[in-house]
């Protein structure tokens, strides 16, 4: 869902939550390319999401890709528990994935670990799957809480650095009006992952329900 010439994102709002990322904007002196950042508006206010493109290359390019699509316009978040909310099922229901336009083949990512990440805050971002651990495919839950008990299970992602309020407030049925990348550093223009028919029956409802930890406060 495209929304030609639309203006969501003001330049003011774009500017103050690059600087709460911490991402130098034009004027600055830090040379250095910061992590991609995708601001989302959501029924209950807006989002933002550092996303670790190093730390986690494959899993952010397929999120990345799927913002650039405008794939995440207007889905919803299908599941709302104490420790987080969960969205992008393209059918609604969390038993979804994603299909290539171009084959009709659902796009499957492997799973992918990255020892220095932790369910440690709320915040942070992962890529909901089914039973099959490489079967990630357009899903993503957002912690509320600390679950460490996940680590190692689920690839996580990216942080929430603005806006963390607004997950508090989102209930079932609310939803994502716009996703957009709101500054250029990440490169990637290919898709997020290889089509692999084989990786699950593309049911990325998250099979484990462990019980919340304690609130934690965004560090990212």
């Amino acid at each position: 869902m495209n929304f030609p010439g639309q203006k969501f994102f003001p330049a003011a709002v774009i500017t103050a939550v690059l600087c709460a990322a911490g991402v130098t904007t034009a004027s600055g002196q830090n040379h250095t390319t910061p992590d991609p950042v995708v601001l989302m508006k959501t029924t209950k206010g807006t989002m933002a999401i550092r996303v670790f493109s190093r730390m986690a290359p494959t899993t952010a390019r397929n999120f990345l890709d799927l913002v650039r699509r405008g794939y995440y316009d207007g889905k919803t978040f299908h599941r709302v528990e104490r420790w987080c909310i969960q969205g992008g099922c393209p059918i609604g229901d969390g038993t979804g994935s994603y299909c290539e336009p171009e084959t009709g083949r659902p796009r499957f990512i492997p799973l992918e670990i990255n020892r220095n990440l932790s369910h440690s805050a709320a915040g942070v971002v992962a890529m909901a799957r089914s039973t099959n651990p490489n079967s990630a495919s357009c899903q993503f839950y957002i912690l509320k809480s600390p679950m460490r008990q996940l680590d190692g299970q689920y690839a996580i992602f990216g942080g929430v650095v603005e806006g963390l309020n607004t997950i508090y407030g989102i209930n079932i049925g609310d939803r994502i009006i716009h996703a957009e990348i709101v500054n250029q550093a990440d490169q990637g223009n290919g898709s997020g992952g290889e089509e692999n028919s084989a990786a699950g029956s593309g049911n990325s409802s998250n099979n484990n329900t462990p019980t919340s930890g304690t609130s934690g406060q965004s560090g990212f």
